[in-house]
């Protein structure tokens, strides 16, 4: 019988040693708040074990028994809110930087879990009228676009900015208003626009809704950094 114990315990053990680690959880960044870096609240309540309970009228979320007011929080377009490492750690977690700040380590009473900052990119698919954004392999914004009329919006490779402005009007075309707007090349912008119909209507730069509530325009504007590679493709 003690036999059979120790050999249990001890397949208990060399499994428990010989289980592969977690995969990291990638963070979301912003660049307009690059100091903080998130994570989606339902991924790290359920790492650390701490249940959520929001309250909307007040605007609250009790997490481990602390009461964080949700004003210290992010959302996706998509409605998942986002939790920043430096409010679980207000919460008790224990947040390490890591690896000059592009990992951390977030731990809690014998559980712990890694989060890395991973590299962004966007894409812009002309035929399906698209653009998605990813940091690593998470999808962080998918929406409607209106491009160029005739094939105006150039495909290829390019990169975010150098030009960026959260309030811009067109030199070319009578003033309009373009808020939001990130350059691609050249005169060729992504930008918030009032009509943005699933299909080419713009003289060449990249439409994103932004009278919604959701307003993807100023989610693109915020998250993503210059330099940031963009795609442009037609298929």
């Amino acid at each position: 019988m003690k036999i059979t114990r120790f050999l249990a315990l001890l397949i208990s053990l060399t499994t428990a040693f010989s289980a592969p680690a977690a995969p990291p959880l990638e963070a979301v960044t912003f660049a307009l708040d690059s100091t903080r870096t998130f994570l989606p609240l339902i991924e790290a309540s359920q790492q650390l074990e701490w249940p959520p309970r929001r309250d909307e009228e007040k605007g609250t979320v009790i997490l481990n028994g602390k009461t964080l007011s949700t004003s210290t929080m992010r959302t996706l377009t998509d409605g998942t809110m986002l939790i920043s490492l430096e409010t679980l750690a207000t919460a008790g977690a224990t947040v390490t930087p890591q690896e000059d700040d592009s990992a951390f380590k977030v731990s809690f009473s014998g559980r712990h879990f890694r989060v890395i900052r991973a590299d962004k990119r966007a894409e812009i698919n002309l035929k399906e009228q698209l653009l998605r954004a990813w940091e690593g392999k998470r999808l962080v914004l998918e929406t409607n676009i209106s491009s160029g009329r005739g094939g105006s919006t150039p495909s290829g490779e390019f990169k975010a900015g150098p030009y960026k402005a959260r309030r811009h009007y067109s030199s070319r075309y009578n003033n309009a208003y373009m808020p939001y707007s990130v350059q691609v090349t050249g005169h060729i912008f992504i930008h918030g626009f009032k009509h943005v119909p699933k299909y080419p209507a713009s003289h060449g730069c990249i439409r994103l809704p932004y009278l919604t509530d959701e307003n993807p325009a100023r989610f693109f504007y915020e998250w993503i950094d210059k330099g940031t590679p963009i795609t442009i493709i037609k298929k």
